[in-house]
Order: structure tokens, then sequence, then C-alpha cells
């Protein structure tokens, strides 16, 4: 009787498990959103509502490369502690900083740094996310950078320099040099001397002419733009990271860009190279020759297999080189915009050395420009080389972070771009001053003032996870700045707007825009140099 009583109502019996599905779907989307709003351990942090119940915003803004403009503009609205995305948070305080970031903090990197990988065997200091094989093999990198090594590679770093600085006017010109697009030579610069460190090989992309290597720079940016919306496309990230730790990493390889194809396979022949001289016993004192005689200072080991060393070349080339062309490239916008800081950059460097030789590594190059150093901080302030945060999450037994419990599995993190713009440590944050990282009580600028910086910025992070080649990439930005200053006036193109975004006319100062992938992609400035003159610095 009910099947033929159901018919001449008009239904069906899809039409009932039609809705039957849609109320229970329903059911879940609802129960979703309450719980998420009202009863989820982070119910009570502050955030957007759509993203305290979906990770959709956080999806949208990765795409657009503004993520880090998004979140800034939470912290203004909602506090120092934004709920970003329904299972994480945000921090915006260096107390936060040091609790995520410090040696003993209950987190480790999350998923997102396994998405990074090529294999299950791909596991460098920089996209490893297990805490004790890091912490391993972060022993082993440290060796690898030490004073000793340092000296050995400098150098190959001043050989580097010196002929960029070269590159930068022609033999015949005499007046301002055509204009150089800094964010592309920065980027040369740092790949070939990364290159020549790491591999022992010359890819010479600061020269002139058509070099199929100066794609590297740009595949590395295509490749972050491919993974960096990944951690806010959360539910599909899990089966991702299943299917490489099942194997199937060959499934994923059938995908890869050819771009990114070609980044691999150049630094798997340019290791490859490199081994076969140390095989005949060529030896060069650069990375790879302290990373092949590595060892584990703990367990007397060697320090790295095969596999370990290709993961490791990787990331010397995606972290190594990046990173510090962003900062130098931030350093070139601004300096060329704040005569103040310009004339007196100009002065301390031409009256400190007499030949541009004797620009080298050495307690000179510190201890003597202080103004240098303070230009090099502000440059990694103000146009960080990643603008977002470095996502932890938070393991089993939870965390305090500047007082606040966070449950276990939580992402956590502080973006960059708005902890360096905090107006409580930084009064007038889009303002390129050096002078705010320099002790002058005449100025207003005291030793509290100064320390109150110094807790708020970490340029090269902090805690376990810190860059390792942290005192190389300083050395590298203050010979390069240092050189050029010395050997060159410089100018913005008249008229160029490149890079910038804001105006005077409408109350914020020119900042070098950069887009949010991970690391800080950017495009200019637009400078140009010429020979000095030595009236310019009177």
């Amino acid at each position: 009787m009910l099947s033929l009583w159901l018919p001449s109502l008009g239904f069906t019996v899809a039409d009932h498990w039609i809705t039957l599905v849609s109320s229970i779907l329903f059911c879940y989307v609802m129960g979703w959103i309450l719980y998420h709003l009202y009863f989820s351990p982070l119910a009570g942090y502050p955030g957007p509502f759509l993203a305290r119940i979906s990770s959709i915003p956080d999806f949208y803004w990765s795409l657009t490369g503004r993520r880090h403009l998004w979140i800034a503009r939470n912290h203004q609205l909602y506090g120092d502690v934004v709920r970003f995305r329904p299972d994480g948070v945000l921090f915006k305080t260096p107390q936060a900083y040091r609790d995520i970031f410090h040696a003993k903090a209950n987190v480790k990197r999350s998923q997102f740094y396994d998405m990074m990988t090529r294999h299950k065997n791909d596991q460098s200091t920089l996209t490893g996310t297990d805490p004790s094989l890091h912490a391993q093999k972060r022993r082993v990198l440290n060796t690898v950078f030490s004073d000793r090594s340092l000296r050995a590679m400098e150098p190959l770093l001043e050989s580097h320099v010196a002929r960029w600085c070269e590159l930068l006017v022609d033999d015949h010109e005499l007046e301002w040099s055509e204009a150089r697009k800094m964010s592309e030579v920065c980027d040369y610069l740092v790949l070939d001397v990364l290159c020549d460190l790491c591999f022992g090989r010359a890819v010479n992309t600061k020269e002139r002419g058509i070099n199929l290597y100066r794609q590297i720079p740009h595949t590395i940016a295509f490749f972050l733009r491919i993974l960096y919306p990944v951690p806010g496309s959360q539910p599909w990230l899990d089966p991702l990271v299943w299917l490489k730790h099942r194997g199937l990493d060959w499934l994923l390889g059938k995908i890869t860009p050819p771009s990114v194809r070609f980044l691999y396979d150049f630094v798997d022949e340019s290791l490859a190279q490199r081994l076969d001289l140390e095989a005949r016993q060529e030896t060069r004192q650069d990375m790879l020759h302290y990373l092949l005689r590595a060892k584990d200072p703990v367990t007397g080991l060697p320090g790295y297999t095969r596999e370990a060393l290709e993961a490791e070349a990787i990331m010397l080339t995606i972290a190594g080189s990046d990173t510090t062309s962003v900062i130098m490239a931030g350093f070139f916008f601004y300096i060329v915009r704040t005569p103040h800081a310009y004339t007196k950059l100009v002065h301390e460097i031409r009256n400190t050395f007499t030949t541009v030789e004797e620009i080298r590594g050495g307690p000179t190059l510190l201890a003597s420009c202080p103004y240098l150093r303070a230009c090099v901080d502000e440059a990694m302030r103000i146009t960080p080389a990643g603008p977002s945060e470095l996502p932890r999450t938070v393991l089993p037994g939870g965390i305090t972070i500047d007082g606040e419990f966070i449950p276990e599995g939580t992402t956590v993190g502080v973006s960059h771009w708005s902890f360096y713009r905090n107006e409580e440590y930084f009064p007038d944050p889009d303002v390129y001053r050096p002078e705010r990282w320099l002790v002058d009580p005449a100025a207003g600028v005291s030793a509290e003032d100064v320390a109150r910086a110094r807790s708020s910025c970490f340029p090269f992070t902090a805690g376990t996870t810190s860059c390792a080649g942290k005192n190389f990439a300083l050395l590298e930005l203050y010979m390069t700045i240092a050189r050029t200053v010395w050997l060159y006036d410089m100018r913005l193109l008249p008229g160029d707007k490149t890079g910038v975004v804001g105006s005077e006319a409408a109350g914020v100062g020119e900042v070098f825009e950069v887009w949010d992938s991970y690391i800080s992609l950017r495009e200019g400035p637009m400078v140009q140099f010429r020979r000095r003159r030595e009236v310019s610095i009177i």
C-alpha cells in the first residue's frame, strides 16, 4: 500500500533519498558551524566570521598574493590574537614569537612543509616536520656554517660581488647607466653565489646576454605560488600527504610542471658533478665540501646520505637564494627614496674604506659601519623575506602562547608583515628609518627603544629552526651594499613607480609591494648608477 501511495503524491524513492541526504548534509553543516562558533576550544578567539567556520578565506587570500595584508587588517580589527581559520590562530607580540619558536616549544612544522618534498626521504632542515630528525640535521648543518668555513668561502663571495658591481655600469658610461631592475639583478647575484659555493658550478646569470639558468628564480616563485595556498585548502591536504607517505610519489611527480622539473634536474645534475670532483679529489672550500665531511657532533656519524645531500641542496637553492635577494631589493627600493639615509650611508662607507678591496668580511665592516648595519636591519624589517607566518602545529599537551593556552592540533604562527609593523615597537612602521636601530639620545632613540625593536624583529627566525646560513647571508648583504655604495652614486629612475604601493598624496609613504607566496615576490625598483663623484658626499 505504501509503494502505491507515495507515487500518488508525486514523490519517488529517489526524491526521498535526496531529501534525506540533503537533511543530513544540512545538519552536518549547521553542526560544524555551531561547533566552531561556540564549542571549539578556539571559539573564544576573535576573527572574521567566515574564517572562524571555514578555511575558504585563508585559501582565497593565499591565491591573491595579498594574504599578509588580509592578516594585517584582521589584526587591526580584532587585536593581537586572530583566529584566521577554524583550527588556526595568529599572534602579533614578541612574547608569542618567543613562545612558539623557542627551542623547547611544544610545536612542530605543519603539514604544509611535507608538500615541499619530492618523496618521503627528501627531508631537509627546511622541510622536515619530525622535531628529532630536524634537530639531528640542524646539528650537522651548524658545522657547515661555522666561522672557519665562512672564512674559507669568503674569497668566492668577494669575486662574485666584484663582478656584479662591474656590470652595473657599462665601460663607456660616464653619466647615469641604463636603469637596472634590482629585483632581477639581485636574484642573479645571489643565485650565482649560491651555485658556485654550493655546487662549484658557474651559471653566470648576472652576465649580460641570454641565459637559460635565469629561469630558476622564476621557477622557485612559480613553485611556491602553487604550494602556498595548500594550508588554506585543508580538506585536500591530508590525502596529498597520504599519497606521499604511501610511496606514491611517482603519481605526483607525473604532474610536476616542466619548469619545476628543470629546477630539480638542475640540482641533481649539479650535485652529481660536484660529487664527481670530490671522487677525483679535486677539493674546493665550498658548502658541499663541508656538507660531505660533516659529522653529527653528538653521534660522530657522517651527517648526510646521498638523499639527504639532495634535500639540503634543494633547500639551499630555494631558501638561500630568494630570501637574501628579497632583502637586497628592498634595501635598494628604500635607500634611493630616502635622501638623508642615502647621504649618511655614503659618507660612512667612503670615509671608512680607502679602496673598494678593503671591503671584506671582518670586524671593520661591522664595527666601523654601524649605519650600514642599521640600513640592512631596517630593510629586513620593512621588507621581510617571508611576509606571513611560518606555520607550526601544536603537539599533544598543548602550549601556552603569550598567556593563552592553545590545544593540540592547532596551527599557530606570527605573521612577519604584521609583527614588524606593530606600532608599539615601530612608530611610523611604513617609513624606512635606519635610525630606529641606533642609540642616539639627541634624536630621541634610547637604548630601551632599540632593545624593544630588536625584541620584535627576527628576520632569520628564532630557536632551533632559525636560519643556519644567517651569518653568510648578512655578510653577502653587507659586502654587496658597501661595495656598491663605495663605487657608485645611485638614483631612482626619474618618474619610475615599479614596485610601489601607496603614495604621499594618500597619506601613506611609498611602500615596496610584495606578493605573499611563502616568500616575498617583488618587482623593481628601477635604479640607475654612475661612477662616484666625491662632491656627492660633501
